[in-house]
């Protein structure tokens, strides 16, 4: 068997063999993957929910950030149209219908991000490649 090799604080076996359930790896500088790695001991949160939390935030607010910019670049009777628009879907606000509670949906995905999961890198389960 090769001889691991440390790769930014993963080893990898030149023989392991990539199946389809493997996730991908990312490299990190050695500063992104300390902080990420101390966040992680804090929350008690594993490093890739973090990670993923992070890259959902970034992509939520490149999101906005576009629509700031398409809003800022209307002119104004592209305004004046999409308020008119606006205005007639808050009508439907007042449907009449109750208010839902999602509050039970919500900490049930909550619970489901921070239940406990395997490994991603796991020497002994490596298999050699053919």
């Amino acid at each position: 068997m090769p001889a691991p090799f440390l790769v930014d604080h993963v080893v990898y076996h030149a023989d392991v063999r990539k199946s389809a359930a493997t996730r991908p790896l990312i490299r990190l500088p050695v500063g992104s993957y300390t902080a990420l790695k101390s966040m992680s001991k804090e929350s008690g949160r594993p490093m890739s929910d973090l990670a993923a939390d992070a890259i959902e935030r970034f992509a939520r607010d490149r999101f906005w950030d576009e629509v700031g910019h398409a809003y800022t670049a209307m002119t104004p009777s592209q305004r004046r149209e999409y308020r008119r628009e606006t205005a007639t879907w808050d009508g439907t606000l007042a449907d009449g219908l109750k208010d839902e509670d999602w509050e039970e949906e919500r900490r049930a995905g909550a619970s489901a991000k921070t239940a406990p999961r395997g490994r991603v890198v796991d020497r002994r389960r490596s298999r050699p490649r053919a």
